[in-house]
């Protein structure tokens, strides 16, 4: 499966379609805060969408690849609340400065 078919609306969206208000508004207010001595926010936001790969990562690998792009599009999260947002910022920040000087993750060139 392409990340395209799934990441794209994921970073135009920010998001959006894929959360409930509640879960938006943490998510975002988190981004917001990144500055430029954190990951930035941009790095950061790629970061949250690793999470969501890993929260979800059992499902995933399970799933056939048919029915992924249906999952990955359709995500189960309608009824997240603070405490899985809470959960999957902690994991986007874990792996944020797991990486933060392997600064070749980001940019794709190996």
């Amino acid at each position: 499966i392409q990340f395209t078919f799934f990441t794209f609306r994921w970073m135009n969206n920010l998001l959006m379609r894929e959360l409930p208000l509640q879960a938006i508004v943490r998510l975002w207010d988190t981004l917001f805060s990144e500055d430029s001595g954190g990951s930035g926010f941009e790095d950061f936001h790629v970061y949250v969408c690793a999470a969501f790969l890993k929260h979800f990562s059992a499902t995933i690998q399970e799933t056939s690849a048919e029915q992924l792009m249906l999952f990955l599009q359709e995500l189960p999260t309608k009824e997240w609340g603070l405490s899985h947002m809470e959960t999957l910022l902690s994991e986007a920040f874990i792996l944020s400065t797991s990486f933060k000087d392997a600064q070749n993750h980001l940019t794709g060139t190996g």
